[in-house]
């Protein structure tokens, strides 16, 4: 009888594994991310066909699991090379930015040109390289906070209206008449209030934007009129308690109006260049209030989303919709536009060169008409998305982020602008050679220092930017020393231990100097250094050189002292 019921098991198992593939594409067709990863997972095991691989990969991607993201794009390339669609390389350049695996993310895009069949692909990825250096030698260009009211759930979308911070997040309260939005499994989104005099509490000080602007589905960025009588926000296809769908039963985004009436926003109506067939989303208004500018996918665009602007006749009387161009807009996603009083246009951009997933940008407003996007830099910019900008004051203003060092998420950061934009045309890096640099041509006395009864592998400096655990190009040539050293001295073993500045809490910054001292006994190891041989400690920000009582007493360079990487031989015979 066991043999029969084993027998029988047997040949139920492949039934029961398409039964679950099904489900896991089903879950995936309608965006149920959360759902489909962990049966995915499991399928992976025994199929690992391309679909199944580009849904997994994909399924982490959109909820931003990206180290799982960076390792089934690596799979499926790999497994499947030419075969897979360019997209995908794309992707994988993003992933491995997004973690810190900037070499690996260059070979990645690399292959993405190479693969849109793009004869300079080579020079495009040196390009965006060399562009990427020139704006981190601007070094930090703001100060930044995350904000108390932020939550493991999102927040985002935040700008200043009078007394009050106005928001994007996941349902706070009334959730009993919100469903959970199976993407990523928090609740679905509403605008709040926050009062300015209250902005060092929690968000428990929130409240529901008056009147009837939220409602069970997603409500999202807004603009509002000067004279404050008018609100745009986003919403899913919903209006007067009925859902639209497309053909394939997909609830796109509009921009609606809402009037201000006793005090609270009502008399919702639909702006006319909607469309139930995409989207339209992400309003903003220029300075004197004439025209609209908006996100969407809407056919005849360069790409995913691009930027549009249509003119404001009157009340109920608009133009049409015009691309803002492809000095703009790219065959990516570009999103989340903002105007400033001088009208200079911000924009999230995953198609510009960035650091990984959505960078803002900023399109200086000159001689009538956009410029060229730059990248506005760091520490707003990050490996993560980047987003959603506004300006209270012109250095001073709001972002969202769902970097690893926030709440959780999408958070909101306030800035402050500190160094002007100012981008050097930088010359290109020499290349990593197998002969060491003649930085490193020094004798031994000087390589091997003695320090408080401890032995260390002098190298020049080795520094992190700030919230980063990437290896710089010049961090790596100075790592040479070390490589050479621990070649010629088979049975040395050493420490990499490394540090952060004390920005941020004692947390995080023990988790990201770990990061960073992976990061170096991976480059280690890729040289040739048996793992084995190193031990790869983060001190956090537990061993300052540099003592600052708060991050505010340091200067920048004091704070890049403290980030930083030595190395201690722990045996060597």
């Amino acid at each position: 009888m066991k043999q029969l019921l084993f027998l029988l098991l047997i040949g139920l198992q492949p039934v029961f594994g398409q039964q679950d593939l099904e489900r896991a594409n089903t879950y995936f067709e309608r965006a149920f991310y959360s759902d489909a990863i962990p049966l995915y997972e499991q399928i992976v095991s025994t199929n690992r066909s391309k679909q199944v691989l580009q849904n997994l990969a994909d399924a982490y991607y959109r909820t931003y699991d990206l180290h799982s993201a960076a390792r089934w794009y690596k799979t499926l390339t790999s497994r499947f090379e030419n075969t897979v669609d360019a997209s995908y390389y794309f992707k994988l350049n993003q992933s491995l930015k997004a973690i810190g695996k900037y070499e690996e993310a260059e070979t990645a895009l690399q292959q993405y040109y190479q693969q849109l069949g793009d004869s300079v692909s080579i020079d495009k990825a040196r390009n965006e390289n060399l562009y990427l250096r020139s704006i981190k030698a601007i070094g930090e260009r703001f100060t930044i906070q995350n904000l108390p009211l932020n939550t493991p759930a999102s927040e985002f979308g935040a700008i200043q209206v009078d007394s009050n911070l106005i928001y994007t997040a996941a349902a706070k309260n009334n959730t009993s008449l919100k469903r959970r939005y199976r993407w990523n499994n928090q609740n679905y989104l509403d605008i709040y209030l926050h009062p300015i005099d209250k902005i060092s509490e929690s968000d428990l000080f929130s409240q529901n934007i008056p009147g009837e602007v939220n409602t069970k589905m997603h409500e999202g960025t807004f603009a509002i009129t000067k004279d404050r009588k008018t609100l745009y926000f986003t919403r899913n296809n919903f209006i007067n308690g009925k859902k639209g769908t497309d053909d394939k039963k997909v609830s796109n985004l509009k921009i609606y109006k809402a009037e201000r009436i006793d005090g609270e926003w009502s008399n919702i109506t639909e702006l006319p260049f909607n469309s139930d067939s995409f989207s339209t989303a992400h309003p903003a208004l220029n300075e004197n209030g004439t025209k609209l500018y908006f996100a969407s996918d809407r056919p005849g665009g360069f790409g995913s989303f691009d930027l549009y602007s249509v003119a404001i006749i009157s009340d109920t009387s608009y133009g049409n919709p015009v691309n803002l161009g492809s000095l703009i807009n790219t065959d990516k996603k570009e999103q989340f536009p903002f105007l400033d009083t001088q009208n200079n246009l911000y924009f999230a951009s995953n198609g510009h060169p960035g650091f990984g997933l959505l960078d803002i940008f900023v399109s200086k407003y000159e001689s009538g008409k956009h410029q060229a996007p730059d990248n506005i830099g760091l520490p707003v910019n990050s490996g993560y998305d980047d987003f959603s900008i506004s300006f209270q004051t012109p250095q001073e203003g709001y972002f969202s982020s769902n970097r690893p060092a926030g709440k959780g998420s999408d958070d909101i950061y306030s800035f402050t602008e500190t160094k002007p934009l100012i981008i050097k045309e930088l010359d290109d890096e020499p290349q990593i050679t197998a002969n060491p640099s003649d930085e490193n041509k020094t004798s031994e006395d000087d390589i091997i220092v003695q320090k408080d009864s401890k032995s260390f592998i002098k190298t020049q400096q080795i520094h992190f930017d700030y919230d980063l655990w990437y290896l710089r190009k010049d961090v790596r040539n100075r790592l040479e020393v070390v490589v050479r050293m621990m070649k010629k001295y088979p049975d040395m073993k050493i420490e990499v231990g490394t540090h952060t500045d004390n920005r941020g809490d004692d947390r995080y910054n023990l988790e990201l100097s770990q990061k960073r001292a992976n990061s170096v006994k991976e480059f280690l190891v890729d040289n040739g250094i048996s793992g084995e041989r190193i031990t790869a400690v983060g001190y956090g920000e537990s061993e300052p050189l540099v003592e600052c009582a708060t991050e505010n007493d340091c200067s920048e360079q004091d704070h890049e002292q403290n980030r930083r990487c030595e190395f201690v031989i722990l045996d060597w015979e």
